[in-house]
């Protein structure tokens, strides 16, 4: 009976290994390359579905790392869905009200549309990193000069080996909004692109199509490494879109976490993030495009 146990759990064994090695072949290399033209097609329906989608879901405004992404979108292309909802951002109550839903930080967001725009001395020396680590990186990354963090605070925020898995997602976009507002620097950009290929590597074994997937192929993207993208990635981005035009937060129910899952989904952030990947290849890195599709 144990030799019988022995034999069925190294079949089991075999079989599950077999099937992940297929799932991360599936992830990083495909048997069909499609035709430039085809790509390019898929590319801009994707894009246009997508600014559909986001133009009718102004709820995306109560996120301030989204509205950087649609404010960059709305640089790249100009286009007047997107200008729309800039303008309505800035007087909107995420921006306004000290009481609204972001509280201290709503001043803050100004600056994603207006750089310029004045922001009242916030001091955060004392605010407890693990708690508010994403929305007091992505403040201090947009206004330096008038968001106060402490010492052991910024040290984290730029550290290139403190964080890791999702953490160091949100890290690097920190990092690459500070960068797109305050100009780089040699050991920022260093940190940046360490940051950028310790993600690219995670994106070779995790073929689970969540809203981390699209989140490794948009932050790569917004740091500047395009080289770092496989063709691959993209393709099943745009094969994971829906028909409205979004993109789900889990695949089949099993989400970000290893063993997290769960039904229903929470498509706006995912959304934003596949069409901002998807807008910097086609405005900003079309020769990723021709160096990968004849």
């Amino acid at each position: 009976m144990l030799r019988l146990l022995f034999s069925w759990a190294w079949k089991c064994a075999a079989a599950l290994l077999l099937l992940l090695s297929l799932a991360i072949l599936n992830n990083n290399y495909s048997l069909h390359r499609m035709p430039s033209g085809e790509f390019r097609a898929r590319l801009d329906r994707s894009v246009e579905a997508s600014t559909n989608w986001m133009a009718a879901h102004p709820e995306i405004l109560g996120n301030p790392a989204l509205m950087f992404m649609v404010a960059d979108m709305e640089k790249m292309s100009g286009d007047p869905r997107l200008r729309q909802m800039v303008d309505q951002y800035r007087p909107s109550k995420y921006v306004t009200d000290p009481l609204g839903p972001l509280g201290v930080f709503g001043p803050v967001w100004a600056r994603m549309v207006d750089p310029q725009a004045p922001v009242p001395m916030i001091d955060m020396t004392r605010a407890p990193d693990q708690d508010l680590y994403e929305m007091l990186w992505d403040a201090y990354a947009v206004a330096p000069d008038r968001v106060a963090i402490s010492y052991v605070q910024r040290a984290h925020m730029f550290s290139p080996t403190k964080y890791y898995w999702g953490r160091r997602h949100h890290q690097l976009l920190a990092l690459v909004m500070y960068r797109y507002y305050n100009g780089g620097s040699e050991e920022l950009n260093s940190t940046i692109n360490h940051l950028a290929e310790k993600i690219a590597r995670d994106a070779h074994f995790d073929f689970r199509v969540s809203d981390s997937y699209v989140q490794r192929s948009a932050f790569i993207l917004g740091a500047d490494r395009p080289d770092l993208i496989r063709a691959r990635w993209i393709e099943r981005v745009l094969d994971y879109q829906r028909l409205d035009g979004s993109w789900a937060y889990c695949w089949y129910g099993w989400c970000r976490g290893v063993f997290e899952f769960r039904l229903g989904d929470i498509p706006d952030h995912a959304t934003v993030q596949a069409a901002w990947a998807l807008y910097q290849l086609k405005y900003r890195y079309s020769q990723w495009i021709e160096q990968r599709y004849q």
